[in-house]
């Protein structure tokens, strides 16, 4: 047997990608499911139906945003007993003012997200849209007109019969067909091998991974980290309600008349179920499932002692479910949890082989469409950086790192996140060797791509003595995880001198014969320059979006440096490897463990640095984007004169093995001039006022 693309999974997320990639004009395509392929054992057969079309994210907004009209757009799936799409909108609501205060920012976010949302006082909410609701119990919500209900087997049949009209038949669509290995030569996916004596191994040139809570069982047999868990959660669904008896359970329009509402402070949420109310919640302690041992269901048993909070709170929020005292219906499903909460989407290191894991019923539209326009043309049409398969480190994949954190997100799957807010835990995960000193000077410790990276410096509260009257004072959500020492650092660094922590910017080489070639290729500025040089270029995707900003640096005729950031490090070396040369004439290596870095910069920078070096470190011997190697004290140090904080500086690279002495020999030389050591909110702020574009918030790929 073969086929162009084998999907493995026909839950609503691998029958939006077979929908997508047949819109596009694929036709050899063969879904697979180990179960039923419309009522299926995954999480989709079982999913209360919710689609959450606003959210803080803008790209998780977009594919639910995508995903609520293509569900309204797709004709029925017939015959069936229900109703595939129910527009009926959702509601947050807010029991306490920090959460209203937040529904009222997601408001003002929905704006820029082109969601079309409404805020609404608990009397309009119970007048307009909910009439179970208890006026007093909360302070108000938020209506989002796109949310919906849904039918997710009902959509998964939709979808896939009309996957097969539009690949004009050829598509086939096979139940009961569990997926052993995927067959890999040179680095290629080349066929599925299959349980089903019908269809042992089917031949291909593409194969994507749709499992979603099982993802990681292929994953790590074939060397491709899923890093996902599987979490219990509990729904129930009430015996009949007095008040919902004007509806009529054999009318599939009476499913549900009303909106979904969800009271994210308590971690629960409710739907109507024609006479009876639906209940699903998140208030209880993290009932975890690895991949490997979810078995071939993702239901299991209902476990009620970790339901009675739930339903305490939701007596309280509607009185009319006092009457009921049973649960017709009661178990406890599973879904993945992402490590960082995102969909895992793209091509793995292994070519051929794609992953769609990682995803809800609310954006499963959304990612069908990435993925497919992603392995039609190259590229998607929105910014898939906080989606990538390629965005982890190593460490997020350890057993440890991914129960302590996938836990921690599903207990605060609804907790209020300050954009400047770290993570909590685990903590000192990777520590730069500049830390201890860091650490001596009182510093407050943020969090990026798993380092402890300064944030402000505490001993740095004198300087508020100084720059009191240029600080101003801030209150409330603007205050959160910020220090006026930081706006004090900010104007020391532009009056005098501070030396950054830099250890997070990653740098990858390209030697050889062909170096130059393949960076001007890679790079939209001209790379091929004189050597000692330096540039600021980006990264472009097919269409023209920016894939990245960078500076490159020319060591040599044949050796040239390429600086990024350390939080999108396995993605961008995974982009420049796409584009590397088969021929042998380059050579990439990532040397980012190798060097630490340090800036230094402000109008006394050059004073500073002249001390503890005998090179030439004059304006006129060591220009504005040019680079060389220096010596401080016995260190060699890559020294590139550019400067993100717009001031008179440099990026000191150093063998991370000289790190600690590089750092001592700058501190003592800039005790003349008073210098400090300054964290990144400064750092932001600096660039910013200096109007230096900031890639992933200024800049991106769309």
């Amino acid at each position: 047997m073969n086929a162009n693309v084998v999907i493995i999974g026909a839950g609503i997320v691998g029958s939006s990608v077979a929908y997508h990639l047949a819109k596009m004009g694929w036709k050899d395509i063969v879904l697979l499911d180990m179960g039923d392929p419309i009522e299926n054992p995954g999480s989709t057969s079982h999913a209360p139906g919710g689609v959450v079309a606003m959210s803080h994210s803008k790209l998780l907004t977009q594919m639910a945003q995508y995903g609520s009209d293509l569900y309204r757009s797709i004709e029925p799936y017939q015959p069936y007993h229900r109703r595939s799409f129910n527009a009926t909108g959702g509601i947050d609501i807010a029991i306490s003012q920090a959460r209203w205060n937040d529904l009222k920012r997601l408001h003002s976010e929905s704006k820029s997200f082109h969601a079309d949302t409404e805020l609404m006082t608990p009397d309009q909410i119970v007048a307009e849209k909910h009439p179970l609701l208890n006026p007093n119990a909360f302070l108000g919500g938020i209506f989002v007109k796109k949310s919906a209900l849904v039918s997710g087997s009902a959509l998964s049949g939709a979808l896939q019969r009309d996957a097969i009209k539009l690949s004009e038949g050829r598509m086939q669509v096979h139940g009961f067909t569990a997926v052993t290995d995927v067959e890999v030569k040179n680095g290629r996916a080349t066929a599925v091998l299959t349980a089903n004596p019908a269809m042992p191994r089917i031949a291909c040139e593409h194969v994507v991974l749709a499992t979603n809570i099982w993802g990681p069982v292929l994953g790590d047999k074939l060397g491709v980290p899923i890093p996902l868990l599987a979490y219990e959660h509990q729904y129930v669904i009430t015996e009949p309600l007095s008040t919902l008896k004007q509806f009529d359970v054999s009318n599939p329009e009476h499913e549900t008349t009303f909106p979904t509402i969800r009271e994210v402070e308590s971690q629960f949420y409710f739907r109507q179920h024609h006479q009876s109310i639906g209940v699903g919640s998140y208030w209880h302690r993290a009932l975890t499932v690895k991949p490997q041992d979810v078995g071939a269901s993702a239901m299991r048993e209902f476990t009620p002692p970790d339901f009675n909070n739930c339903w305490n709170a939701m007596k309280t929020l509607v009185p009319s479910i006092n009457e009921s005292q049973r649960f017709t219906r009661s178990f406890n499903g599973m879904f993945a949890f992402p490590v960082d909460g995102y969909p895992i989407l793209g091509e793995s290191q292994i070519k051929g082989l794609w992953s769609a894991c990682g995803s809800w019923l609310t954006h499963a539209g959304g990612v069908g469409k990435s993925l497919a326009e992603w392995m039609t043309t190259g590229s998607a049409e929105w910014d898939l950086r906080q989606a990538h398969i390629h965005r982890f480190h190593k460490f997020q994949n350890t057993r440890e790192y991914l129960r302590t954190v996938c836990d921690k997100n599903y207990l605060e799957v609804y907790a209020i996140a300050h954009p400047r807010q770290p993570l909590s835990r685990p903590r000192n995960v990777r520590i730069t060797p500049f830390h201890e000193r860091f650490q001596a000077l009182d510093t407050s410790f943020t969090t990026f791509a798993g380092f402890e990276a300064p944030n402000w410096v505490e001993q740095n509260a004198r300087l508020l003595e100084k720059y009191d009257d240029q600080v101003p004072a801030r209150s409330g959500w603007g205050a959160e995880y910020w220090s006026r020492i930081q706006g004090a650092e900010h104007l020391e660094t532009r009056n005098n001198a501070a030396l950054f922590d830099l250890t997070t910017l990653s740098v990858f080489e390209v030697s050889g014969p062909g170096a130059a070639k393949y960076v001007d290729y890679l790079c939209s500025n001209k790379c091929d320059m004189k050597v000692g040089r330096v540039v600021y270029t980006c990264w472009l995707t097919p269409t023209g979006g920016v894939r990245r900003d960078l500076a490159v640096s020319r060591l040599a005729d044949d050796k040239f440096w390429l600086y990024v950031g350390e939080g999108t490090r396995p993605m961008d070396f995974a982009w420049m490897k796409q584009f590397a040369p088969t021929d042998g004439s380059v050579t990439l290596t990532d040397i980012s463990d190798s060097y630490s870095a340090l800036g230094l910069w402000g109008p006394n920078a050059r004073k500073v640095l002249q001390k503890v070096t005998t090179d030439d470190v004059s304006n006129e011997g060591f220009p504005y984007f040019t680079a060389k190697w220096i010596e401080i004290g016995s260190a060699p140090v890559y020294a590139v004169r550019v400067s993100y904080a717009g001031e008179l500086g440099w990026e000191l690279h150093i063998p991370v093995e000289q790190s600690l002495q590089v750092f001592d020999a700058l501190w003592e030389a800039g005790r003349e001039f008073e210098m400090i050591a300054a964290g990144n909110g400064a750092f932001d702020s600096l660039r910013l006022e200096k109007g230096y574009r900031g890639w992933g918030s200024d800049v991106h790929t769309e």
